[in-house]
């Protein structure tokens, strides 16, 4: 049976325009340097180097990166695998996903294959690709496939049995030699002849699964008229009769991790050293490159050998220099928070990430290699305000940072605790700032009763011993009302919500007020509790597992903790019935506009009235740029009004219009101008105070429409006039004024009637 793949062809932003509304909106952000294949452009200086954070290319002769590739301008998917250029120069990019995006190099023209990301196999892995003549192989998670590069139609149906092989054995790796085709996989390598046999036949594939390529084999190539393959645990060739030990001990029974033949040499990784053997002479290894994480092997038009590593990019045999356009560090954004000076900081979640920074342009990485002080590498969480930001870290306490100057504090130079059984372990989780500028930090299982402390300055510290209420409590984020009331999620020990205030008076814990939402307050369905805010309500939002819950009276809390004011479950308004909202809530935020912003596990984004009543925007990977549906953390600017979205995935950006007002009306601006009418965008109308009232008027002064501004800098207008219908041509005047018309505003608009 032969299955039709399904392909796309079409300009890029032809693509993106229609799988996309308003991509112009959208920035992403993702590491490049994290390299797993290279292709270089025969006809021109250029090499393509594929990351799990998108393509970018490299000027061999210049050392200079030309041009970058993301799903903003022509991927399906930054998730990049694997890369070839067919015979007719175009560039094949493999992904995770399981699309195949592919490049036309004359033209630079895109077409998309969709068949194995929509299919219903469960790895779609595009881990090699291997052009023939006038086919491409395909090596999947899934087994192989066989598609024609002139009409990109399945040749046969998908290779699923490899001869003895279990059906669906990932293939991570494929060469050809003399008509047979040899796939490197997870359980040994597997053979087969294209021009007789019919490979979608078990018994057609022969299989070698000796020591060591008994499993994992992940790398294969032809040279000198011989099959090289490599395995997590040794090197090995067919001779044409038998599989043979590579000839020197020093790799035989290394982790082979990619093997490249450019002429007369053979390259291959061996541990984190790159090696190079000669025609006829295998057993004379010579080091080209050693000590790093390199990962793959490719040749530049001038038959030099380039090479990817995970974690520093591109480099060229002649040259020393790391080349990758500047990224953050990882792709991992546990946390992000926006400073006063509009910097995006993050925290990377891992042992070895550290925190990141971006100033608009550049990125810059925190971690122990480039600034010791900060007293570790892995940090979970971030928190900036009062013009300080504030790095969490797992085990080596919070980490001031102030300007160019670092200060970790931990277990050994301050009064912060461990944990049981380390008591140099010190795990701060969440952190906040009150309405005084004081620094409050919550703790994991801590070994001296004390989970909350809050920062006095100078270096110094006080710590609240845990009530019975959370004895042995892991607390965790932190959101502090108007009252100086800390609202603080907790799970070990006793999950819920913890609120605690210290009812003036610092160091008298005499009189503290405090009580505990148990997650059984918020219904049997939630059994976590992952974020909170106060927003400009003074209500306090909860993200749990099971939607957002909503205590709109927190002083009722601290009045009479034992009579706490009930949360209410937030419902979402669809049709004409309040529908319960469900979702399970990873984080949770508010902008400018007091506009609710919440990611989840599964579903992307959900952007919520003040009120979370009305679903205004919702993103997903689907329906958006955005990388992941897994959402994290999210921030939104108020000098930019741009909301931030991390996951694993990277980092994602979206303009939206809750900009902060300005202070008074300088010049009040509209866009587009002229506005054509009817349109299916609205008119921009910029420039505001707070909470502004605007009127649009013509040239003889009748007042057409009046509205108010949602609160921020800008404000829209939909082209009509008071009784709903579209206004005529002609020329207005927008005025604009506060409250009480001490400030007044005014511009003007240009309106066609189509």
């Amino acid at each position: 049976m032969v299955r039709k793949i399904f392909f796309i062809a079409a300009a890029v932003f032809v693509f993106n325009a229609s799988l996309y509304s308003q991509v112009s909106r959208w920035e992403n952000f993702t590491d490049l340097k994290n390299i797993t294949s290279i292709a270089a452009d025969p006809g021109s200086n250029n090499v393509y180097c594929a990351s799990r954070g998108g393509l970018f290319v490299v000027d061999a002769s210049t050392q200079k990166i030309v041009n970058k590739y993301s799903n903003l301008n022509g991927l399906i998917n930054n998730d990049l695998i694997s890369l070839t250029i067919d015979n007719k120069r175009r560039l094949w990019i493999g992904a995770g996903d399981g699309s195949i995006s592919i490049l036309n190099l004359l033209d630079l023209t895109w077409k998309y294959i969709f068949d194995i990301k929509n299919s219903t196999e469960s790895n779609k892995l595009i881990n090699f690709l291997l052009p023939s003549g006038n086919f491409m192989f395909v090596a999947t998670g899934y087994g192989i496939q066989k598609v024609s590069i002139i009409n990109f139609n399945f040749i046969d149906a998908p290779y699923y049995k490899l001869g003895s092989f279990p059906i669906n054995t990932p293939v991570y790796g494929l060469t050809i030699n003399n008509n047979i085709l040899y796939a490197a996989t997870k359980s040994g390598v597997a053979s087969g002849n294209t021009a007789t046999s019919n490979l979608n036949d078990p018994n057609s594939w022969s299989n070698h699964s000796g020591s060591p390529l008994n499993a994992d084999v992940r790398t294969i190539e032809t040279f000198d008229n011989k099959i090289f393959a490599g395995s997590l645990t040794g090197f090995s060739y067919f001779d044409g009769a038998n599989w043979v030990l590579y000839p020197n001990g020093t790799v035989a029974n290394g982790n082979t991790k990619f093997i490249k033949a450019i002429q007369d040499k053979i390259y291959f990784i061996s541990g984190n050293t790159v090696y190079f053997a000669n025609v006829g002479n295998l057993s004379a290894i010579n080091v080209l490159r050693e000590n790093n994480n390199y990962t793959t092997i490719a040749s530049d038009n001038r038959a030099l050998p380039v090479m990817g590593l995970s974690d520093n990019g591109v480099l060229l045999d002649n040259n020393n220099n790391y080349l990758y356009p500047n990224s953050p560090f990882t792709n991992i954004f546990n946390q992000i928070t926006i400073d006063e000076n509009d910097n995006i900081w993050a925290a990377g979640g891992l042992g070895f990430n550290g925190f990141y920074k971006y100033d608009g342009i550049q990125w810059e990485n925190y971690n122990e290699a480039t600034h010791p002080e900060i007293g570790g590498n892995w940090y979970q969480k971030i928190v900036s305000g009062n013009g300080n930001v504030w790095a969490l870290g797992f085990g080596g306490g919070p980490t001031l940072v102030r300007g160019n100057i670092i200060q970790n504090f931990n277990s050994t130079n301050s009064i912060l605790p461990g944990i049981p059984g380390d008591p140099l372990f010190c795990v701060p989780v969440g952190g906040a700032y009150d309405n005084s500028g004081l620094f409050w930090v919550s703790f994991y299982l801590t070994n001296t009763g004390n989970s909350l402390y809050v920062y006095l300055g100078n270096n110094e510290w006080f710590g609240f011993s845990n009530p019975s209420t959370i004895i042995s409590a892991s607390l965790s984020k932190i959101a502090i009302d108007s009252y100086s009331t800390k609202w603080v999620a907790s799970s070990v020990g006793r999950s819920g919500v913890y609120f605690f205030n210290e009812n003036g008076s610092l160091t008298n814990t005499s009189n503290d007020i405090f009580g505990f939402y148990d997650n059984s307050d918020f219904g049997s369905e939630v059994t976590n509790i992952y974020d909170l805010i106060v927003d400009k309500n003074n209500e306090v939002w909860i993200a749990t597992n099971n939607g957002v819950f909503i205590i709109n009276n927190p002083l009722g809390a601290i009045q009479n903790p034992a009579q706490k004011p009930p949360a209410q479950k937030l419902g979402i308004i669809s049709g004409n019935l309040k529908v319960p909202f469900t979702e399970n809530c990873l984080t949770i935020t508010n902008d400018i506009l007091n506009d609710k912003w919440i990611g989840t596990e599964n579903n992307g984004v959900f952007h919520l009235s003040p009120d979370g009543s009305t679903l205004l925007e919702q993103f997903n990977t689907s329906k958006s740029p955005i990388l992941s549906n897994q959402i994290k953390t999210i921030a939104v600017s108020n000098k930019t009004g741009k909301a931030y979205f991390g996951s694993n995935n990277g980092l994602s950006s979206y303009a939206t219009d809750a900009i902060e007002p300005v202070a008074d009306f300088d010049k009040i601006t509209a866009s587009p101008n002229p506005y054509l009418v009817p349109s299916s965008v609205n008119l921009k109308i910029d420039g505001l105070v707070e909470n502004s009232i605007i009127k649009i008027i013509t040239l003889s002064g009748e007042v057409i429409s009046e509205f108010d501004s949602p609160g921020g800098r800008i404000a829209v207008w939909d082209g009509k006039n008071k009784n709903n219908e579209l206004t005529s041509t002609g020329i207005y005047i927008i005025v604009a004024y506060n409250k009480d018309g001490s400030k007044v505003g005014k511009g003007k608009v240009a309106v066609v009637r189509k």
